[in-house]
């Protein structure tokens, strides 16, 4: 049986916790002190901990900073009868998955131990990144038809010197997947990238080619520019389709003839290693519109490679975003977390037009704002619409709430009613049973008030509930109780 600490010097309520924790299906352990919540914490691993914030001798805080140095799977509830900011600061970067204010709510309570019961059952997560490398050296996470067409043609590059041309939507992974080429091929030498888009124009040339002693007002000392740095392993020209016309000329000899001279040298020197190009725009277009060199795309497009947008492989969505949280949770040093397997569901059906950058500073984001162990669909769909700036349901009025939720569901039935013969038979069907659920959702269960807002009467609305498989709803707080 899975157990709970109850830590509060007031009897009354470990009374009422313990009942209630017992109540769920748990056992319970108490303490009046934080002396005594510390040395249980240090014998038995609890699924959950209710700690008070003021007790005799050992604060609860403290009782929680030295037991997630010891990165305990415990998840913690702290519990104060003053609501202090400072408080609940320290206590959520000490690791508490809440901060409760009593008099509390013991629905609430209860609803936190099904949270911690769900956990527990979610231990082997259905979705893991365990068929890449360590996050520290991975490149590129994926199991999809698209992505693995990718794989092959960097395996099949990889050993020659041939000049790739990779190009794909802003933030497909363009740079990661130049290096990976660069590790299987020529994994001794350096990998260097250029973007001469942002590099100031008098300055291009002296970062690419390097500069002698004098060579210009300033050059106090000879540098090695970009193109030495990369002798023997890579050159990655980032957003190569912004290349001023001016340097594409001398980019253009550098793929010809493979040789180079410093500014203020006549000196030429040779260029041993591979070129890499990568872009997002169109550079046919480009040359047909004049701003682009024809001879230079012809030497750059060798060996071209399509990085496919996150939307043509949306089955590798939960891998990349269990493998950015697994990251960001060991550069955070945070405590392991993973995603329920309807949050990854609603990760997979988001747009995600930045790609897999946006991705993962979303769950760069989630890894840093969650606190519990197991991040769920509601969580995820909070941060989506503060990301895009759409209303916090949490909050909003109950007629935005149903709009919001019903154009939600509009959206993913789009695709679903292309082509059908009889869209209104259709359209009918499938919105009144998920309509009717988040109404009653929205107004707690009030059979009477979801009738109104449906336009039925309540007998009416009891027959669709049968009808169409959806238990009444109880209302909030029905089951709740105050503790003191």
């Amino acid at each position: 049986m899975k157990r709970v600490l109850i830590a509060d010097d007031d009897e009354s309520i470990r009374w009422v916790l313990q009942k209630t924790v017992a109540g769920m299906g748990f056992a319970a352990d108490l303490a009046e002190d934080g002396e005594r919540a510390l040395s249980l914490l240090s014998k038995h691993p609890y699924a959950a901990a209710f700690v008070d914030i003021r007790m005799p001798g050992m604060e609860g805080i403290e009782v929680l900073e030295r037991v997630q140095a010891r990165r305990s799977p415990t998840r913690f509830f702290i519990m104060t009868a003053v609501h202090r900011p400072d408080a609940a600061a320290r206590a959520t970067r000490a690791g508490a998955a809440e901060f409760i204010t009593k008099p509390f709510d013991i629905g609430h309570v209860e609803k936190l131990l099904r949270d911690v019961a769900q956990e527990a059952a979610s231990r082997e997560r259905p979705f893991r990144s365990e068929d890449a490398e360590e996050w520290k050296s991975a490149r590129i996470v994926g199991r999809s038809r698209a992505i693995l067409e990718v794989f092959k043609n960097v395996g099949k590059v990889a050993d020659s010197e041939a000049t790739v041309l990779l190009f794909g939507d802003r933030g497909v992974g363009k740079e990661l997947v130049a290096r990976c080429i660069h590790d299987l091929g020529s994994p001794d030498g350096h990998f260097v990238a250029v973007n001469t888009s942002a590099i100031p124009k008098d300055l291009q040339e002296a970062e690419l080619f390097g500069f002698e002693k004098g060579a210009f007002t300033g050059a106090e000392t000879a540098r090695e520019g970009k193109l030495e740095a990369a002798m023997g392993g890579t050159l990655f020209l980032d957003e190569v389709g912004d290349t001023p016309l001016e340097l594409q000329a001398k980019l253009l000899r550098i793929l010809q003839e493979r040789e180079f001279s410093r500014l203020g040298s006549n000196r030429p020197q040779k260029f041993r290693g591979r070129v890499i190009a990568a872009t997002n725009r169109d550079l046919r277009r480009l040359v047909a519109e004049g701003r682009f060199r024809e001879d230079l795309f012809d030497r750059l497009n060798v060996f071209p490679i399509r990085i496919p947008a996150l939307s043509e492989r949306r089955e590798d969505i939960p891998l990349l975003a269990d493998f950015f949280l697994q990251k960001y949770c060991a550069i955070l040093s945070r405590p392991a977390r993973s995603f329920s397997r309807e949050a990854l569901e609603e990760l997979s059906s988001h747009p995600w037009k930045g790609n897999v950058r946006e991705l993962e500073n979303f769950v760069q984001r989630l890894a840093v704002l969650s606190t519990g162990k197991l991040l769920r669909r509601e969580e995820v769909a909070r941060e989506l619409a503060k990301a895009e700036g759409a209303p916090d349901l949490a909050t909003a009025p109950l007629e935005q709430v149903i709009e919001e939720r019903v154009r939600e569901f509009v959206r993913k039935l789009g695709k679903a009613i292309e082509g059908e013969d009889n869209l209104h038979e259709m359209f009918v069907h499938q919105m009144e049973k998920p309509l009717i659920r988040v109404v009653l959702e929205a107004t707690g269960g009030n059979q009477i008030k979801a009738a109104a807002i449906l336009g039925i009467n309540r007998n009416t609305l009891r027959k669709k509930l049968s009808a169409l498989s959806l238990a009444p709803s109880k209302k909030k707080g029905a089951k709740s109780g105050k503790a003191r």
